[in-house]
């Protein structure tokens, strides 16, 4: 009978090569950018909505083009809600909005 090598690697990769092989996949980075929208629009909902919310929805938009679509989704969503329960930023809209209805 004929001697069978046991090997995990196929004889193509494995001729001119000595030595154990790393054949793991490299890791995907994680979406620092999603993470912080989405933690930024939760602050801004449970504390000062005038600091976080802008930069949440600042952290989405780069989500969004760094290519973290549900992150910056998600991020956009939150940040418009901490828009909506804050009353620092909803008088600044209201404000901007009465001064272009009243022509200032």
């Amino acid at each position: 009978m004929s001697e069978i090598k046991l090997s995990l690697q196929s004889p193509e990769t494995n001729s001119g090569q000595s030595g154990p092989q790393n054949n793991t996949p490299p890791d995907d980075p994680a979406p620092v950018a999603g993470y912080l929208a989405v933690g930024l629009a939760l602050l801004g909902i449970f504390t000062t909505g005038y600091i976080f919310v802008p930069l949440s929805f600042l952290a989405s938009i780069i989500a969004l083009f760094s290519g973290q679509v549900l992150w910056g989704i998600f991020g956009i969503l939150l940040s418009f809600a901490g828009l909506l329960t804050s009353p620092v930023l909803l008088t600044f809209l209201g404000i901007a909005w009465l001064a272009s209805i009243v022509g200032l």
